[in-house]
């Protein structure tokens, strides 16, 4: 799957097998017609991924280099290791391509709303509990739990590699 963005991250076209795709993914909310024309931030979740997303788009807009990031996208009871592959154009688009690279089979844990942590990794999809960042498939999330989205330490750390730039260096992805 794939979509381009204009320069000011407008969503203005997506692959022909986007329909086919969003059937698994959440259905008319994100078909074809529903996102075309859009904000790609009106689908994003979460401050510090958007702006974790924002300062990568800005990388590559600038530097005029593609970049490659690992992220997971689970379904129930499905782990599934995907990679992003964004490519700027010389107009200051972007194409962002979704590429699934494994689906494992796994079983989901059933959490009570007082048990699950409430941050969540956006790119890993690991939980920040009290014991550190922890990899919790589960199957069905607590209706009480508030989960927030963040970028966790490693991939922050694996972003700023990918950029060519340590976690402390100028103009990184911060810690």
């Amino acid at each position: 799957m794939w979509f381009f963005l204009d320069p000011s991250n407008k969503i203005i076209d997506v692959s022909p097998d986007w329909d086919s795709q969003a059937g698994t993914l959440g259905g008319a909310l994100v078909a074809r017609r529903g996102i075309v024309g859009r904000s790609l931030w009106d689908f994003v979740n979460g401050a510090e991924t958007r702006s974790y997303l924002n300062a990568v788009f800005f990388w590559c807009r600038q530097s005029g280099r593609g970049l490659s990031l690992p992220y997971r996208c689970d379904a129930p009871n499905l782990r599934r290791e995907c990679r992003m592959d964004i490519a700027p154009d010389s107009e200051g688009g972007l194409e962002v391509r979704h590429l699934l690279l494994a689906e494992t089979p796994v079983a989901g844990q059933k959490l009570s709303g007082t048990d699950a942590p409430g941050q969540q990794c956006s790119q890993c999809l690991r939980w920040e509990g009290p014991d550190g960042w922890r990899d919790l498939m589960i199957a069905t999330p607590p209706q009480a739990t508030f989960v927030t989205y963040v970028i966790c330490p490693d991939c922050r750390r694996a972003a700023n590699r990918a950029l060519g730039r340590d976690s402390n260096g100028a103009g990184g992805l911060g810690d």
